[in-house]
């Protein structure tokens, strides 16, 4: 795996994530500029029938892959706490469960593809071409949350984090 393209080491790093078993565990490796005016999805990893600790281990291989250097936190699915426990370990660092609400979370995802939109993505959030396919599907049919209907693990992993991000400010 190459070195990303698109990674900032100036810059903080935080995942976000969507636990799964038979449904996909999604890991979102995320990235705000300087001037928290644009925030980059660098990277998305899918995974099915995988514990928790499997999981954890994976994303770190892939971390050091792509030549990440230290993550500083993230976020992910409250109700997994096995799931926030295993990254935790893995990465050295607190991976929690967001601050904000679900519908906070969905309102701030919306808010900052808008922008995305009106600025031509020099600000809002973007996506590196380094995502796969599965997450800009899920993220051009995500209207709003429901959950247990239709495919919406990296919109949902994306919704921690902002809730957990911004939720905190």
């Amino acid at each position: 795996m190459n070195p990303d393209p698109h990674y900032n080491p100036n810059c903080d790093l935080f995942l976000g994530i969507d636990k799964g078993f038979r449904n996909p565990n999604v890991t979102l490796w995320i990235q705000p500029d300087r001037k928290m005016e644009r925030v980059i999805v660098l990277f998305a990893h899918y995974q099915v029938l995988r514990t928790p600790d499997e999981n954890a281990k994976i994303a770190l291989e892939m971390h050091k892959a792509r030549g990440y250097g230290q993550l500083t936190g993230g976020w992910g699915d409250p109700s997994a706490p096995d799931m926030l426990r295993a990254y935790s370990l893995a990465f050295g660092v607190e991976i929690a469960g967001p601050r904000q609400s679900v519908a906070w979370g969905h309102e701030a995802v919306k808010q900052w593809l808008k922008t995305a939109r009106m600025t031509k993505a020099s600000s809002g959030l973007v996506f590196s071409r380094e995502c796969p396919r599965d997450l800009l599907v899920e993220m051009s049919q995500y209207e709003k949350h429901e959950p247990g209907k239709g495919a919406h693990h990296g919109p949902d992993a994306l919704r921690y984090f902002f809730a957990g991000w911004r939720g905190g400010r």
